[in-house]
């Protein structure tokens, strides 16, 4: 898998509320390219054949109007 720009990190970032800026663009961009080649190499048998499940924060306000 390629690794993200700059520019796909900056935009990943305010998608969760983050704004990011150099240096520490740079430096985000780094760990999480590298981070991927790690994950890259943990591919236990069978992983893709598991069902993704939702993550749901346990503390997550639920509106019971």
């Amino acid at each position: 898998m390629a690794d993200l720009t700059k520019e796909e990190v900056k935009s990943l970032g305010r998608a969760v509320g983050l704004e990011l800026e150099e240096p520490h663009l740079s430096e985000v961009t780094y760990n999480i390219n590298a981070l991927k080649e790690l994950l890259d190499d943990l591919n236990p048998p069978g992983l893709d054949q598991v069902e993704p499940l939702p993550i749901i924060h346990p503390y997550q306000k639920l509106d019971r109007e």
